[in-house]
């Protein structure tokens, strides 16, 4: 299992990001449709925060790249400093999935070291019904890179 190429976080490590994990048909069958505008919001040493947009649309998944809160208009967003996300990251990529101490709900639950931030109950209530999805996205960075795989309409 290769580490993806780009740095992250940035429009390139994202965008292989969601490439892997659709690749996963398997786990996306498993987990079914799921219907999400995730903003993940990575705030830097320097405080100043980057936002990147992924779309879950039913079982297909793709990355906006970096994107602004009111033009991406996120239905809820996971945020939290650079450090707390490159831990993830690490621990995804050495074990080929999350590990209980680097989930994203066991991460963001207590609102440390990542938090939820939504402008209303549905969007938080979305992520975690979908957590499985938005997990599986995220533990692909774990996953050997894979061609894009398109679905029969």
């Amino acid at each position: 299992m290769a580490p993806i190429a780009a740095p992250f976080p940035s429009d390139e490590w994202f965008a292989e990001l969601v490439q892997r994990a659709s690749a996963d048909t398997p786990t996306i069958d498993r987990l079914g449709i799921a219907e999400l505008r995730l903003g993940v919001e990575v705030v830097g040493d320097d405080g100043r925060p980057d936002l990147f947009g992924i779309v879950l649309d039913g079982y297909e998944f793709r990355s906006a790249g970096r994107v602004t809160e009111d033009g991406f208009a996120p239905e809820v967003v996971l945020t939290g400093p650079l450090a707390a996300w490159q831990e993830m990251v690490a621990a995804i990529e050495a074990n080929g999935g999350a590990d209980g101490a680097h989930t994203l709900n066991t991460l963001s639950l207590a609102g440390v070291p990542l938090a939820v931030r939504a402008d209303d109950a549905v969007g938080q209530d979305k992520l975690f019904r979908y957590m499985g999805t938005v997990q599986a996205v995220f533990d692909a960075a774990g996953a050997p890179a894979a061609a894009v795989v398109h679905r029969a309409s």
